[in-house]
């Protein structure tokens, strides 16, 4: 295949949390106090959300049998929520000066049945609120060094629920394995030639992609051409494709593209709302739509417990990331940086261009 949508099976295998490394907004480490006032407090353009007080926790929305693969699946979702929030609302200290440490306090680790990794969650919580300042007067004073002891909790704690819940415990797979498992031609043989619509925006293609998906009767490859539906008119916002997707979510059908229709919709939704670092960051409703993925994907699970695909899927989307204020770039949310990763086709048509 030419092209294939899922470039990241070695990072699902290996169960890593995709994060993007803490930057600082200057090069000396401080915080551009002023552009900060002004766009959240002067203008009143959002009211900033903590996560840690608010109800961020996995729950089944069905009976679950009690068996140690699906309490370790729970502790999954619920292990890596805490890990989430917790830097989350650390970020607006750096960026908003916002006293966070009581609120961080807040989580309740006790929702994780291992007993390990609940000790693992407490240090780690009880560091972000002893090292994060609680006088405003040193916010232009936060520099690298407490960026770094963040980051140094965030992946201790990251590392011990990745070594804790490998993959490697509940089954064999390997990278081929998971390229077989995804490979789109089993479902769309003639995927190359869809693939490259995405470097043709047309009222045709988008009218044809849409077609193939509501008329399919498999799910799976109704996913995957909605999807592709949400590369055509990829500038456009709200972009048509959102309803689809969530439909795609809501309707409780398992696929193995789930993770990939919900990380369209997420990064989607955000550009819609803002790639700004200083915009609105909807995580909790994203996470929302993901535990709805979630409880999908457990039921799948539940029918059998050996599913090692299905519980790769749900690990893969239990500990992906949360949309995040400081990544790789000097500028914006972490969303602009996903789109790129999800729309490769974006830099693609730029290099035709600057040819």
């Amino acid at each position: 295949m030419k092209k294939f949508i899922f470039s990241i099976v070695a990072i699902i295998i290996a169960g890593i949390v995709i994060v993007f490394l803490p930057k600082q907004g200057n090069k000396d480490g401080k915080q551009d106090a002023a552009a900060a006032e002004d766009s959240v407090y002067d203008n009143n353009m959002f009211d900033i959300e903590t996560l840690s007080n608010r109800d961020i926790y996995f729950k089944a929305d069905t009976p679950l049998p009690d068996n140690s693969v699906i309490n370790d699946l729970v502790d999954v979702a619920n292990g890596y929520a805490i890990l989430r929030v917790a830097y989350c609302d650390a970020e607006l200290w750096f960026r908003f000066g916002l006293v966070v440490n009581d609120t961080i306090g807040l989580l309740k680790t006790n929702v994780i049945k291992d007993k390990t990794m609940r000790a693992a969650a407490d240090r780690y919580v009880k560091t972000l609120v002893d090292i994060l300042p609680r006088d405003t007067a040193l916010w232009n004073q936060a520099d690298s060094v407490l960026w770094g002891k963040v980051w140094s909790a965030y992946n201790s704690y990251a590392n011990k629920l990745s070594n804790r819940f490998a993959l490697n415990r509940y089954g064999k797979i390997n990278g081929k394995d998971v390229e077989r498992y995804l490979d789109i031609k089993q479902f769309i043989p003639n995927y190359d030639s869809i693939y490259n619509l995405r470097m043709q925006q047309t009222e045709e293609n988008e009218r044809y992609l849409k077609q193939m998906a509501e008329q399919t009767t498999s799910f799976d490859r109704e996913c995957l051409y909605t999807v592709e539906y949400a590369h055509q008119q990829r500038y456009e916002e709200p972009h048509p494709a959102i309803p689809m997707l969530e439909a795609l979510m809501e309707s409780g059908q398992f696929s193995r593209y789930l993770h990939e229709v919900w990380r369209t919709w997420r990064v989607l939704r955000q550009m819609a709302e803002s790639p700004s670092r200083d915009g609105m960051i909807l995580n909790m409703e994203y996470n929302q739509m993901r535990y709805r993925c979630l409880n999908t994907i457990i039921k799948q699970i539940v029918k059998n417990h050996k599913d090692i695909y299905a519980i790769n899927d749900f690990c893969f989307l239990a500990s992906y990331d949360n949309i995040i204020r400081y990544n790789e770039f000097m500028f914006g949310n972490s969303a602009p940086l996903e789109q790129m990763m999800l729309f490769p086709e974006i830099l693609e048509k730029s290099d035709e261009n600057d040819k």
